[in-house]
């Protein structure tokens, strides 16, 4: 199964997702309530993404036409968490 996490440890909160962005778990620490929870919830579902997404393009190849693309500006957050073996 292939998916990705993100975490926002200053606000209390985790996800991870599959390709596409499907939620598979969100966790919420006491720090998590506040005005910002749904933005921080977004944009870390945003960067798990974009890591789930590069992972599933690297083992199965390019995923584009089923909007699996790597948001450009996330790109640099994949890059830290792909493997060394996996660079090209």
């Amino acid at each position: 199964m292939i998916s990705a996490q993100a975490h926002d440890p200053d606000r209390g909160v985790a996800v991870e997702v599959g390709p596409g962005g499907a939620l598979r778990d969100l966790t919420l620490d006491s720090r998590a309530m506040g005005p910002h929870l749904a933005r921080t919830i977004l944009s870390l579902v945003d960067t798990a993404t974009a890591r789930a997404n590069s992972r599933a393009a690297h083992a199965l190849g390019d995923l584009t036409e089923l909007g699996l693309a790597v948001d450009a500006r996330l790109s640099e957050t994949v890059e830290d968490t792909t493997p060394t073996t996996w660079r090209v």
